[in-house]
């Protein structure tokens, strides 16, 4: 079966693109080196602008095809996974966030090949595999007592999930995004398989969730975007805006988030100095950082 990567990725400024460069950059790299585990990585822009020149400068191999496709920037992320989904030519779909990093070989292949029965026991194959969410009011026997699926992880045949683009994807009254979509399907009786997640964190301040991550080979970073975000504000936006975020938002989750937005390529020098944060007690960190997550 051919296999799809599908991503969105959205800038929450109309400046400061330099910014968010990384992030995609970042991204593509990953598919490079992972490029053998699947056959199309399709990029839906909805404000980056993304271009071949952009991609092709990470030095993109040809092994797989690369597909940039334009959304509307009304349309929210959810509704243009729905939207494009008629134009994926692949059989198997892998949805995740432009956050998540992904560090060890095979996570994508072993999605793909739970789909595909392969190396598993005699019996009905899994329809869907997906992160488990735990927010919302579904709990469910058949998600291991968890609400929902999870659009930053969730995988399952194109054929199937386009029966599905009749219901909303978005959040509802009762659930937050795919929880009307996770109801359908598990009330049509499919079979589901819980990718696990690592939520463990190593912050600045030195609280860790452990001495080290569970280290599955990949990460949900959770708000990624964050520290592009900042210092596109800071630079071209309302300065003040900019300094209520740091001075009123938890400073140990923005500093996760730098330390990831660093780890990808980019530079927070900028922030930290507004913070009086010494190059040495950031490098520590990252140290510190690197080590946990096992970068």
């Amino acid at each position: 079966m051919t296999k799809a990567i599908i991503v969105a990725f959205h800038k929450y400024t109309p400046f400061g693109g330099e910014y968010y460069e990384p992030i995609l950059d970042f991204f593509i790299q990953n598919a490079e080196r992972f490029c053998d585990e699947f056959d199309t990585l399709y990029l839906l822009d909805s404000t980056w602008d993304i271009t071949d020149e952009k991609i092709r400068k990470t030095s993109i191999p040809v092994s797989y095809k690369t597909k940039i496709v334009k959304i509307d920037p009304n349309l929210r992320y959810y509704d243009a996974y729905k939207k494009v989904l008629p134009e994926i030519e692949e059989d198997l779909v892998l949805f995740m966030d432009n956050d998540m990093v992904i560090h060890q070989r095979g996570k994508m292949k072993e999605t793909f090949e739970i789909l595909e029965n392969v190396n598993l026991p005699i019996g009905r194959p899994y329809d869907v595999v997906s992160i488990y969410d735990t927010i919302g009011k579904l709990i469910s026997p058949i998600l291991n007592n968890k609400s929902k699926f999870c659009p930053y992880w969730f995988a399952t045949r194109k054929e199937l999930l386009m029966k599905y683009r009749d219901c909303e994807w978005g959040p509802v009254e009762w659930g937050e995004t795919l929880s009307e979509l996770t109801l359908k399907m598990i009330s049509d009786n499919i079979k589901p398989y819980e990718w696990e997640e690592d939520k463990s964190n190593c912050l600045f301040d030195g609280k860790q969730d452990g001495d080290r991550s569970r280290r599955l080979g990949y990460y949900h970073i959770r708000s990624g975007s964050v520290p592009a975000y900042l210092l596109a504000t800071r630079k071209y936006g309302d300065r003040q805006t900019y300094l209520d975020y740091i001075n009123n938002q938890p400073r140990s989750e923005y500093l996760r988030q730098c330390a990831w937005y660093r780890h990808m390529g980019g530079n927070v020098d900028l922030i930290l100095d507004d913070l009086d944060i010494a190059p040495s007690e950031w490098e520590e960190y990252m140290k510190r950082f690197k080590t946990y997550y096992g970068l």
